[in-house]
């Protein structure tokens, strides 16, 4: 729709319309001004003649009136009436009210002009004059004026005034409109620069008019100037621009391609910004994610607090490890970097951040953090008790004791050693001994004080060490804990098994201010408690025999030797009576302490009590194969007592098995120290070491534990003759026949002899004339370490 225009478009038109109305205004104003002034006048002139009409009329008309002239009166009042300002007049007798004269003429009222202008009133103005004769009132004069002349005479000076004025405009506007074309000439072309530099155009090609003035002249300097200088700024904005949009194009690819999420969070902690990888490592699309509050997306409450209204003003992150929730409800961590910005009025104004996913590494440390508890857990623990192990008591024990001691604290060690619990094993397999074993661990758990330690030792030994605990609260604890063993039941396929313990009480500082002491002292009194008929407690008193704790001084040095590698296997060679050459070696165990080398016999009995002999065994028979050269030909000594391990024998045989295969002639040398049922599981082993090569000797045949019983079963390929009969049987006859039968029983076995601790010429001479063809003493050499 078009609209009208009110104004002229050009500035030189506006500038003449404006002066041309101002004028006109000014001209209007001194019409109206002049038309006022002069209606005013004429009706003020117009009211004075109708006063001065009314006064000298009133004497013609009383003369007439006395003198009942009627035709005269109406000549008269008719000459008066012709009047244009008369609307009307009228002639009343105030004596009979008759009307005596009366004429209607144009009673025109004011117009609006009139009004305005000359202030007169709406309706005509009535004029009355009274009749008197001799002073008697006998009449009266009405006369109404008209408004007609005063309209016409006032319509009159407005239209010749408007006419004046209009033509005055016109050639006022003319007039200026020609001046201001004369002097706006110079700013057209500035219009049409102006006008091309709207539409982008920095080089117009309008030529700018010169003008006097100088103003002019500034302004086409200006916008020259002004040309030239957008035209530089121009190209630096599109260079500018140019380089904006590239470094743009590459940010966009650098977040869009960041592996890290980029986001941007408003003031109230919502998300108004997100890259590409947030729905890569989320899961959640980044659309949807934009006007929810941060966090939402976390899952720690430490974190949410962080990113709560009140805090995010202070946020400051660095490298801080936090954990978010995946689409698919997983826990993702991550990484998060993230700062508080402020405006340049330091009003807080968002949050911007970056986090990237470490969700692998963290579960990986984790899982590296459990297993190397798990580990260190292992380490020192027994996994089937879940007690602490050796290892950790050893370490734990000196710790307990340097924190309490100089505190002027007592510390009790309790060792707990359960009875015959190798007959448990041996009767009820080793499932079953593993139960008892838990059993004993849960009952110890039970009865542990809060701050006390236990640990499993090793087979069936536990300890108990009980802080600031004195020996006679000691005592009572321990009493407490055998009562609790003793009426343990552990229930059998048929009936049920009572448990039996043995203990040794000792107190630190009493019986030792360091763990090795204590460990002694309290281990002398488990011994005690053994010796003394077991399942009973002893505690560690003077009277305990110092042969006792020299056996248990050997204990410690055994086990640092075994430690320490300072266990060695000597070789004493077995000897052809005929020749006098070896035909095997005897393997037999040494322990070297400073230079000091003890003999088996010295030590062993220790390792039995200890349970070490296993230990002892498969440590001197593997030094042996790895010291002597394959040829020779080995005779181990094995404990018998040792078979009831199941472990032992697998160990063993993973010892000889690889020797026997590549051609060492191998025999094993069994000591009956004890009587040990001849069981079918030992008959098994025995046949099992057989199998691949290895040959089977009694040891110290004709002693006390020698059995026809087991020479029928097994069947060993040698005898060894027990060597207090071959040194006696040159002074005793009964040692000879004893050697000449046990020589002739093992013949008629097919087994071969030997005979031990042979020790001079004489012996053998004697030994060969029984028909024994090997032996062994100190006559073909002692046991000898290897060099």
């Amino acid at each position: 729709m078009m609209r009208l225009r009110l104004f002229p478009r050009t500035l030189r038109a506006r500038i003449a319309a404006s002066f041309s109305v101002l004028l006109f205004f000014t001209a209007t104003a001194v019409t109206i001004g002049f038309a006022r002034q002069a209606a005013q006048t004429h009706l003020e002139t117009q009211r004075r003649l109708a006063n001065n009409l009314m006064v000298f009329v009133e004497p013609a008309v009383r003369g007439m009136v006395a003198g009942y002239d009627v035709a005269g009166l109406d000549d008269y009042m008719q000459k008066i009436a012709a009047d244009p300002a008369i609307a009307s007049i009228r002639i009343v007798d105030d004596g009979g009210g008759s009307l005596l004269y009366q004429h209607q003429g144009n009673a025109e009222p004011a117009s609006w002009l009139s009004r305005m202008l000359a202030g007169a009133a709406g309706a005509s103005p009535l004029l009355v004059s009274e009749v008197s004769i001799n002073g008697a009132k006998v009449g009266r004069i009405e006369a109404e004026l008209s408004y007609a002349p005063l309209n016409r005479s006032v319509r009159q000076v407005v239209a010749v005034g408007g006419a004046l004025t209009a033509i005055a405009l016109a050639a006022v506007f003319l007039l200026a409109y020609l001046l201001l074309t004369r002097f706006t000439a110079p700013l057209r072309p500035l219009m049409q620069w102006a006008r091309e530099f709207a539409h982008g155009n920095w080089r117009p090609r309008v030529k700018l008019i010169e003008s006097g003035s100088r103003e002019i002249q500034e302004l086409n300097q200006a916008f020259a100037d002004g040309s030239a200088t957008m035209r530089h700024y121009i190209q630096s904005l599109e260079e500018t621009r140019e380089l904006l949009e590239y470094s743009e194009t590459r940010l966009r690819k650098l977040v869009n391609g960041m592996h890290e999420v980029l986001f941007e969070l408003d003031a109230d902690g919502r998300i108004v910004f997100l890259n590409p990888a947030w729905q890569a490592l989320t899961g959640f699309v980044a659309e949807d994610s934009l006007g929810k509050p941060f966090a939402d997306f976390l899952l720690d409450e430490d974190a949410i607090r962080d990113f709560d209204l009140r805090a995010l003003a202070q946020l400051h992150e660095k490298n801080r490890e936090i954990s978010l929730r995946s689409a698919d409800g997983k826990r993702l961590w991550m990484s998060l970097d993230a700062d508080a910005q402020t405006d340049s009025a330091g009003n807080f104004t968002g949050i911007i951040g970056t986090f990237s996913d470490i969700t692998k590494s963290v579960e990986l440390n984790h899982l590296l953090s459990r297993y190397q508890d798990e580990l260190y857990h292992l380490s020192v623990t027994d996994p089937l008790t879940g007690l602490y192990n050796r290892r950790h008591f050893d370490s734990q024990l000196e710790v307990i004791l340097s924190d309490h001691l100089p505190k002027n604290m007592p510390v009790c060690l309790l060792l707990i050693d359960l009875d015959g619990f190798k007959f448990i094993n041996d009767t009820y397999g080793h499932p079953f001994g593993d139960e008892v074993l838990r059993t004993t661990a849960q009952l110890l758990k039970q009865q542990v004080r809060r701050n006390d330690y236990i640990a499993r030792l090793a087979g069936d030994e536990f300890a108990m060490v009980l802080k600031n605990t004195d020996i006679e609260n000691a005592t009572r604890i321990a009493r407490k804990l055998h009562d609790c063993i003793s009426d343990t039941r552990i229930p059998l396929p048929v009936g049920h098994m009572q448990l039996q313990s043995s203990m040794g009480v000792a107190e630190a500082p009493t019986h030792g201010t360091n763990a090795q002491d204590l460990v002694s002292a309290a281990d002398v009194a488990l011994y005690h408690s053994k010796r003394g008929g077991r399942n009973r407690i002893e505690v560690l008193s003077p009277d305990i025999s110092r042969a006792v704790m020299s056996i248990f001084s050997q204990g410690f040095q055994l086990r640092n030797a075994l430690e320490q590698g300072h266990i060695h296997p000597a070789y004493q060679p077995i000897c052809n009576l005929k020749n006098g050459e070896p035909v095997a070696y005897e393997v037999l165990a040494r322990m070297r302490i400073n230079g000091l080398v003890i003999q088996a016999k010295d030590f062993i009995t220790v390792a039995e009590e200890l349970g070490l002999t296993r230990e002892v065994d498969l440590h001197v028979i593997g030094q042996a194969l790895l010291q002597t050269p394959s040829e020779h030909a080995l005779f181990l000594n094995v404990d018998i007592s040792s078979f009831n391990d199941k472990g032992f024998v697998k160990d063993l045989s993973q010892l000889l098995k690889p020797a026997c295969a590549g051609g060492r002639s191998i025999t094993i040398e069994i000591t009956e120290r004890e009587t040990i049922p001849l069981s079918d599981s030992l008959h098994q082993d025995i046949q099992q070491l057989r199998a691949f090569g290895c040959k089977l000797a009694l040891d110290d045949f004709g002693s006390g534990y020698s059995t026809y019983n087991f020479l029928n079963q097994f069947r060993p390929d040698y005898l060894k003759i027990e060597g207090s009969f071959v040194r006696g049987m040159l002074q005793n006859e009964s040692d000879r026949k004893i050697v000449t039968h046990i020589h002739e029983l093992a013949s008629s076995f097919g087994m071969q002899t030997i005979a031990e601790s042979v020790e001079d010429a004489a012996t053998e001479h004697a030994l060969q004339e029984i028909g024994i063809s090997n032996a062994q003493g100190l006559f073909y050499g002692a046991p000898r370490l290897a060099s």
